[in-house]
């Protein structure tokens, strides 16, 4: 199947737009989990369990895991296997690099792990984005605009077309397999409007949501109104300030996946038959 009829089908079979972000922070365990790679493993494990019903995405933040060394690398590969059919698998990595590093880089993760997409930084051009949608059977996320503060540095640099517009037209050119989208943070509204309304055909993965401030409203309307995408969500999914886990966590999945539930079926120009 292509990358583009798997994300919408992930989409349409849960009928939301919600990514849960699996970002393990062993500091914030609940009690009875160890503040280690065993405690890591348990704890997700536990969480794909009580979600997996409800969300058509996960993003594995691969930050969380790459601390532990080889051994948090043994414990994601065994966590995406447990993980059920017909739920995209997002490898949150930010890569970027000259094209035969990239190269690489997507072969770890595309070919060697079973995602179906990742994260791309595009700081280094098209070569550096080329390599992760060769496959139409995979696909990637640019970053365009970001949630954190001081990403405003770079990417609404330039006139009168900022950085994040360039990335975007860039993405567009390369998007001939359908299987390419942004990194749209929902932390920027005034941003996420605008390239919707100049690139209403390509896939946004909007962080921000929830624990950094980013308005939901916004954030939904891109994806249901005009255009479709993944609305993610980690803290406030694996960690909520109420409840007893896990029954927090699946309490908390309800509440985003029916916040951003998918009001319309999927057609054209969306899927590439």
């Amino acid at each position: 199947m292509k990358y583009n009829d798997y994300f919408y089908r992930c989409i349409q079979r849960k009928g939301s737009f919600l990514c849960t972000g699996i970002d393990p922070n062993p500091e914030k365990l609940p009690d009875g989990f160890s503040k280690d790679v065993q405690g890591i493993y348990e704890f997700v494990r536990e969480v794909i369990r009580v979600t997996a019903d409800l969300t058509p995405a996960y993003k594995f933040n691969l930050a969380f895991f790459e601390l532990w060394g080889w051994k948090g690398l043994q414990i994601l590969e065994k966590l995406l296997s447990e993980v059920p059919q017909e739920i995209l698998l997002l490898a949150d990595a930010k890569r970027g690099d000259i094209g035969n590093s990239s190269k690489f880089y997507a072969k770890a993760l595309l070919e060697e792990m079973p995602f179906h997409s990742a994260t791309v930084s595009p700081y280094l051009g098209s070569d550096s984005i080329r390599p992760f949608i060769e496959d139409e059977k995979k696909g990637a996320f640019v970053l365009c605009v970001t949630s954190n503060s001081s990403g405003r540095e770079l990417q609404e640099h330039g006139a009168p077309q900022p950085l994040y517009l360039k990335t975007a037209q860039i993405v567009q050119n390369l998007n001939d397999k359908k299987n390419l989208g942004l990194v749209m943070g929902a932390t920027k509204p005034e941003q996420l409007l605008d390239v919707r309304k100049q690139f209403p055909e390509l896939p946004f993965l909007i962080p921000g949501v929830g624990s950094q401030g980013g308005g939901v409203e916004t954030a939904v309307a891109v994806c249901r109104d005009n255009g479709l995408g993944l609305i993610n969500v980690s803290r406030g999914i694996l960690y909520p300030l109420k409840g007893k886990f896990p029954d927090n966590v699946r309490a908390a999945a309800v509440h985003y996946q029916q916040l951003f539930k998918l009001q319309r079926k999927i057609y054209e120009p969306y899927i590439q038959h």
